[in-house]
């Protein structure tokens, strides 16, 4: 069955996104525990009497979230014809002025893309949150959702679907944007702004966060009972892309009795792999960039350069679903790409290890 999220659900996920579980929280008057990771504490001063408070920020902002069918109070003095000159939007900020003590979330699914099959469940909810919110705590939020952004970005959640599955999003938040001037309700000051969201799922995939890749230039990590002797000689860095290629070798293989059934032997395995990554500040791109930079150099640091081994040892480590997968490789290729005004690109293209006995 394909996954149904409708405004409801998607409120709930933002609202969760954004206070965690305060609502319940709240209801049980403090039994059910405070729990807000995408939170923190922030410190308030009074500008009169220059008093600090401590509160948590999600706390402060003091959002409540609603979707396109709620409506916070009735107006049964209203006529027919003022409701009919009110857009949607104007009827629900006009409600707010007889609501206190609170900002306000408007949650919206603005589009939806679905991929176009039966059995993939995959799609990409583009929606809109519209809040109605003090003046004086707007720089907060503004804060409050770019920490969020950063929090998601690239980071699949586990949300869970309305057949009780949990798939795998990606979460993005968009800019805070200004829709309206401050203007005063009994709420106070208060202002309209905006930001869209999008979030991204498809059931069952798995992503660059499944497989942990680790590079060593200084051999394989030598075991004892299964844990590491000393430091571990593998290294991390973020990698844009990387490609695994599984090349087989094969030759066909005619039968006497069929030949219209021709079939392959294959004969032996090889495997390419290509690493994609920026110039990182960190050991293992400098590693890397030294050994580049060094080869067919001429001179090093004021150095005349020796004879230079050009079987480079390369160890890669996969760790993925559970299990570790040790290759010995030598580097195939190296690349830089310099663009004026970019950021530099680099690639390495490693080749499985032939020197024989070794």
């Amino acid at each position: 069955m394909r996954t149904i999220f409708m405004t409801e659900d998607v409120k709930n996920i933002v609202e969760n996104i954004f206070n965690g579980n305060l609502a319940q929280s709240r209801v049980s008057n403090g039994s059910i525990a405070y729990n807000n990771p995408n939170s923190e504490k922030i410190l308030l001063v009074d500008e009169d009497d220059g008093t600090q408070e401590e509160k948590d920020l999600a706390e402060y902002l003091n959002i409540k979230f609603y979707n396109w069918k709620e409506r916070l109070v009735s107006k049964d003095d209203e006529t027919f014809e003022e409701r009919s000159k009110l857009s949607v939007f104007d009827s629900w900020v006009e409600s707010l002025n007889f609501s206190m003590n609170e900002s306000y979330a408007l949650v919206e699914k603005i589009d939806e893309e679905v991929t176009a099959s039966q059995d993939i469940d995959s799609s990409t909810i583009i929606g809109k949150i519209t809040f109605l919110i003090q003046t004086n705590k707007i720089k907060n939020l503004d804060y409050y959702i770019s920490k969020i952004r950063n929090t998601y970005l690239g980071n699949p959640q586990d949300i869970q679907n309305s057949y009780g599955d949990t798939i795998k999003a990606y979460i993005m938040m968009g800019a805070l944007s200004y829709d309206q001037e401050p203007f005063m309700s009994q709420l106070g000051e208060v202002v309209v702004v905006s930001c869209n969201f999008r979030i991204s799922y498809l059931n069952n995939a798995l992503s660059y966060n499944d497989t942990q890749v680790e590079i060593s230039f200084d051999g394989d990590d030598e075991y004892n009972n299964g844990s590491v002797v000393g430091t571990t000689k593998y290294l991390t860095m973020p990698i844009t892309k990387f490609t695994w290629q599984n090349i087989f070798i094969s030759k066909a293989v005619p039968t006497a009795e069929r030949p219209d059934l021709t079939g392959y032997a294959v004969s032996a395995i090889s495997n390419a792999k290509t690493f994609t990554f920026y110039d990182f500040n960190q050991p293992l791109t400098m590693r890397i960039n030294d050994l580049f930079w060094r080869c067919n150099c001429i001179r090093y640091d004021g150095v005349v350069s020796a004879v230079q081994e050009v079987n480079i040892p390369v160890f890669i480590r996969i760790t993925s679903n559970g299990h570790t997968y040790v290759y010995k490789d030598v580097i195939d290729q190296m690349e830089k790409v310099f663009t004026n005004n970019d950021f530099n690109i680099s690639s390495i293209t490693l080749k499985g290890w032939g020197k024989k006995g070794e």
